[in-house]
């Protein structure tokens, strides 16, 4: 048997791996190695979660086994709304669906308010997927900054 998994390294897209099924933490870092400069230093984050995983956990038998590794224990995040400024930091693995959840509770909007508002990179016009990594934005050292704005609707 093997263990199927799919990992980003900061941001680069996200790659399906087949390991072995006994496969740890350091059993992925050790497969990429000479993939990016320093990924023996990078800390594995699975998606979604707040802490980098040990070394000697295994990756079988996890649910929803999307992993991300990236140089930052967090990423400072910024979100601008209107005048104000709300800051946290999450880990790498974060999606993006997860802090414009965050974003809007903290911006006081209810949910049908919620739906129409997306995160869109501080200064652009980027409005990364729901599903991406934190990780996987291109950050200022190991912080970014977001504006909370409408969804552009498409009449047609």
């Amino acid at each position: 048997m093997s263990t199927i998994i799919f990992a980003a390294i900061e941001g680069e897209p996200l790659e399906r791996f087949e390991l072995a099924e006994a496969a740890l933490v350091k059993t992925l870092i050790a497969s990429l190695d000479g993939r990016h400069p320093n990924i023996a230093e990078m800390l594995v984050f699975k998606e979604d979660e707040d802490e980098p995983m040990a070394q000697d956990r295994p990756l079988h038998g996890l649910d929803n086994p999307i992993f991300h590794l990236h140089r930052c224990r967090q990423i400072k995040v910024a979100v601008n709304y209107k005048a104000d400024t709300f800051n946290h930091k999450f880990a790498p693995a974060t999606t993006i669906r997860r802090v414009t959840k965050w974003a809007t509770k903290k911006a006081g909007l209810d949910e049908a308010e919620a739906q129409e508002h997306v995160l869109q990179i501080s200064g652009t016009h980027i409005q990364p997927p729901q599903n991406a990594h934190l990780g996987s934005l291109k950050t200022d050292g190991c912080a970014i900054e977001f504006d909370l704005v409408r969804k552009q609707l498409v009449q047609g």
